[in-house]
């Protein structure tokens, strides 16, 4: 099956699913207002204010309880009815991770391995751009999540492999080696040294976590061992070229991001050949 495009929208819809359905709101992504508690992972980053299309009294609604549970809104009052959308577009307001969706064009799709991969975001932006996805967690509710948002934004793709692995005991075994693994806001020193061994040559990995400056100022995540040590990531990724390294404040975040490379043929001068946005 072909990729579909997931296309940013700019309002959130709260109305209920029949009634958007039959008259939906240019810009804007349908979720309803009975849902939202459950699909709070929908929403745009948490620093992103939340616009509120519809109704002014069911508007005023949203906006007052996303306040209260410490997200930014507003209620639009300058909406208009949508035009048709092309079949292949799905709108979403949630984002993949920042670091995945700027690299992911240097890179030639393929399979890809989502470790950790929460409720599936970064999983279903992958397979949307073309990508063979196996996704990875150990929390069945996660997991859970995960299968009903791609369920809803990603319905006619190639079916995500879905898999429940618990990441801290024996090394996962794979049937298969990946052209891309992905590791986002998750610490496992010693698989982050295994991952060679998953890839194909000229596959690539793309790491990023918190560090110590992020866990000083947040407290957070509270165990040492989930934080990364000022330059240590590089080394952590064993039988690895490093193609870039980083560590930075990013708004209020500071992570450490890695892209590494391991050794073998590839399509382009620098290991990739460069592909369209998705």
């Amino acid at each position: 099956m072909g990729a579909s495009r997931l296309i940013r929208r700019r309002w959130l819809d709260p109305r209920e699913a029949g009634e958007a359905a039959a008259q939906p709101v240019a810009d804007a992504v349908n979720i309803p207002f009975s849902e939202l508690l459950d699909r709070l992972h929908e929403l745009p980053p948490r620093a992103d204010e939340v616009g509120v299309v519809g109704p002014a009294p069911l508007a005023d609604e949203v906006v007052a309880w996303l306040l209260a549970v410490g997200r930014r809104a507003r209620r639009v009052d300058d909406w208009s009815p949508a035009p048709a959308a092309p079949g292949s577009e799905l709108g979403r307001l949630w984002e993949p991770t920042a670091f995945l969706a700027e690299m992911l064009p240097r890179l030639t799709t393929g399979t890809a391995l989502d470790l950790a991969c929460g409720t599936g975001r970064d999983a279903i932006y992958l397979a949307s751009c073309g990508w063979d996805v196996t996704a990875v967690d150990v929390l069945p509710d996660a997991l859970e999540r995960a299968q009903r948002l791609a369920a809803r934004y990603a319905p006619v793709l190639e079916p995500i492999r879905w898999e429940q692995m618990d990441l801290e005991q024996a090394p996962p075994q794979f049937d298969r080696r990946f052209d891309l693994i992905i590791v986002f806001r998750y610490l496992n020193r010693p698989l982050l040294g295994r991952l060679h061994a998953w890839l194909r040559p000229g596959g690539s990995v793309l790491c990023e976590t918190f560090t110590t400056l992020h866990r000083r100022r947040h407290g957070k995540p509270v165990r040492e061992a989930h934080v990364l040590l000022p330059g240590e990531l590089p080394g952590l990724l064993a039988g690895l070229e490093i193609r870039h390294f980083s560590e930075a404040w990013r708004g209020r975040l500071h992570t450490a991001r890695a892209w590494a490379v391991r050794a073998g043929s590839s399509g382009g001068s620098d290991g990739y050949v460069r592909c369209s946005p998705c």
